[in-house]
């Protein structure tokens, strides 16, 4: 097995010549270890400051502030002889698909594997380090300003650590992956962090995030999800956070007041704001076409009855023993409030509710079975002492 490498060297990519020799060494590199140091506080679209790339033997921070093209490096990263290696790599991967409309051809996240290892469901790069190498990183630097030019030295070795030791992670994660026979388990969970369609967000959904939307009468609420949605295009095309570009308050008054003309914006001064000026012609026409399509609330749904309740209980019961045989979390296999929600819409189809609990693929091979002959009537569930322990539950 390979071991760490904390000697290393470090490349700096600042221009097209430095470009040109990262993706000369990542030819033919079937595993390429990635991490990103991002801001989202100001922006619609996270902004990359930093880009870690690692191989077996050399690392690179490619630097995105200075001015050339990343593209073809997330071109190689993208190609399906390429996996990607990271740790918690849902948010590098949606820089990748929003800001170059990219995402790997298939991944491998270390806190993925971890979780299916009994790691914990979101454990840290720090504390698997710890558990796995007993390396034990300094983090002085996870809450830096990432835009500052020149990196500091503390900040480069921070930031090349979170790469270093990836590869070696990887081999230690993929050999016990391989003796308790899961790889395909995280294959399965990993290949939905390829999606490009599960990045980013849809417009005609932003009202639901507006405080206030829920004390909307219908004509009212119909104009909030259009200027909701224009507010969101309009943040997009200028890559400003939402609420930094029109407040919620604004929004919401515009959904009550419902203006038709410009001198309704500007003869209001509790309405005034100049993003409000600046696109009124937008806003008018959202206004109108949300009038034109009133919107009840979607009725919330009803207390859950309690034998549902129980029966949810007790497939937990059932989860909770092949979670401890496994020794991994039971929310790793189903959460108990999708369970319960399928119970109240499944109307009796066994089926149907296995797979409108999420149980397919490896979840639905270990659980399907037994959940449905629970429902049947045909397992039984029952505990019985089991010293240190306490109690264990059984299933015949």
């Amino acid at each position: 097995m390979a071991r760490p490498i904390p000697n290393a060297p470090t490349n700096r990519v600042e221009d097209e010549a430095g470009m040109g020799a990262l993706l000369e060494a990542l030819k033919g590199e079937s595993l390429v270890a990635v991490d990103t140091e991002f801001h989202s506080e100001r922006s619609y679209t996270p902004r990359l400051m930093l880009l870690q790339v690692a191989t077996r033997d050399q690392i690179w921070l490619v630097d995105p502030l200075a001015g050339f093209d990343l593209a073809p490096v997330f071109d190689v990263l993208a190609q399906p002889g390429c996996t990607v290696l990271g740790h918690a790599l849902r948010n590098d991967i949606e820089i990748m698909a929003l800001r170059y409309g990219r995402v790997p051809a298939r991944v491998f996240d270390t806190q993925v594997a971890a979780a299916f290892l009994g790691h914990g469901l979101q454990i840290g790069l720090a504390g698997l380090l710890r558990t796995l190498l007993d390396l034990r990183l300094a983090k002085d630097s996870q809450m830096s300003d990432w835009s500052r030019r020149p990196l500091s030295p503390a900040m480069s070795g921070y930031a090349a650590d979170d790469v270093r030791y990836l590869h070696t992670v990887h081999d230690m994660l993929q050999e016990d992956l391989v003796r308790r026979d899961r790889v395909r388990w995280v294959d399965e969970e990993c290949a939905e962090l390829c999606v490009l369609e599960r990045y980013g967000r849809d417009p005609a959904e932003a009202w639901q995030r507006v405080s206030g939307a829920r004390r909307l009468r219908p004509a009212e609420l119909g104009v909030l999800v259009e200027v909701a949605a224009e507010r969101e295009r309009i943040a997009a095309a200028q890559d400003i956070v939402p609420h930094f570009l029109l407040p919620d308050d604004r929004l919401v008054m515009l959904a009550r007041r419902r203006p038709e003309h410009m001198s309704e914006l500007d003869g209001d001064r509790r309405m005034h704001h100049r993003a409000l000026g600046r696109h009124a012609d937008q806003w008018l026409a959202a206004v109108a076409r949300g009038v034109d399509a009133p919107m009840e609330l979607p009725r919330g749904r009803p207390p859950p009855r309690d034998t549902h309740e129980a029966v949810a209980s007790l497939m937990m019961l059932v989860v909770a023993r092949f979670a401890d045989e496994l020794a991994l979390a039971p929310q790793l296999l189903v959460k108990r409030k999708d369970l319960l929600r399928a119970l109240e819409g499944g109307g009796g189809d066994h089926e149907t509710l296995v797979a409108e609990a999420g149980l397919v693929g490896w979840r639905a091979e270990l659980l399907a079975d037994p959940l449905r002959r629970l429902l049947r009537g045909e397992l039984l569930v029952s505990c019985a002492a089991d010293e240190p322990d306490g109690y264990r539950i059984d299933l015949r």
